[in-house]
């Protein structure tokens, strides 16, 4: 059984029938498990011509452990992708077992080269990215109830600060004695802060509703913005706006100390591909399998 993957933006048309597709905000990556199979091959192509990359065997599987070691992220050993990965494996239909043995064995490869080369780098989370905006603040707004919201919200209410957290769902959340939970419906509802607060936002939701929220609060300090595109255009805030890509520019410098490990890790995820390519497999009718 080979492995063959495409891998392109997201949001890109003409994924192949039936083929298990993970998505994250950066990337997509359809999966097949005939490498060399003409219908795949041609839908390969055409996506392959339409901005995305085709590999095969050790190039995929090497491709693939970078992503999951966040060597691929803008914010280099980021450990969200990680998770991101774990939820597409426990969604596969059942046709798709090859894929979910493969992955966890991808998913231990990961953990180990992060153990062994990624650790004591420094910051490597969206949550430890958007703590370093919080000084001083008193007061955070979450609006999302996803993964990214749930990673980033116990940075939020450390050192004793007050969260309201905004989602869709009355069922989304709840509140606790440092987090208020409310939902969107309520914003006109909801009385004026006058407190300084930081506003995060954590899930693809309209500019406009991210406006309505943040007029309940009169001393908006900062609004730091992890969604990946502005389809509707600009937030056009008084408060000053750090975007997704301006928190990975502040990443770059410790990037650089970092470069050591980095290189090292990405030798030893080499080693692991080829241990991949090379493997072992039962092969049920013998030698003539293999020159088949």
């Amino acid at each position: 059984m080979a492995l063959g993957i495409v891998h392109r933006e997201p949001g890109t048309d003409l994924i192949p029938s039936g083929e298990p597709t993970w998505r994250t905000c950066l990337r997509e990556v359809v999966f097949s498990d005939d490498a060399v199979g003409s219908d795949w091959g041609q839908a390969g192509v055409r996506a392959r011509d339409a901005e995305g990359r085709r590999l095969a065997e050790g190039e995929a599987y090497r491709l693939i452990l970078e992503i999951l070691c966040g060597l691929q992220s803008p914010m280099l050993g980021e450990t969200q992708v990680m998770g991101q990965f774990k939820a597409f494996l426990a969604s596969l239909h059942r046709d798709h077992a090859w894929l979910g043995k493969l992955g966890q064995r991808l998913l231990t490869d990961a953990r180990e080269v992060r153990t062994q080369y990624l650790q004591g780098l420094g910051s490597r989370s969206y949550g430890s990215a958007v703590r370093r905006h919080l000084a001083g603040c008193s007061r955070a707004v979450l609006i999302g109830t996803g993964k990214l919201a749930q990673e980033v919200l116990p940075f939020l209410a450390d050192e004793g600060r007050s969260v309201d957290h905004w989602g869709r769902r009355e069922e989304a959340a709840a509140s606790t004695a440092a987090v208020t939970y409310r939902t969107l419906d309520q914003i006109e509802d909801v009385p004026v802060v006058s407190e300084p607060a930081v506003l995060v936002i954590a899930a693809p939701v309209p500019s406009d509703v991210v406006r309505q929220v943040a007029r309940r609060y009169a001393a908006l300090q900062c609004v730091i913005d992890l969604r990946a595109e502005l389809g509707d255009g600009p937030l056009d805030l008084a408060a000053p706006v750090v975007t997704l890509q301006n928190l990975f520019a502040q990443m770059n410098s410790a990037n650089v100390f970092a470069s050591r490990h980095v290189e090292a890790a990405r030798a030893d995820i080499a080693r692991r591909s080829r241990l991949y390519e090379f493997r072992d497999e039962l092969r049920p009718f013998g030698w003539d399998d293999l020159c088949a």
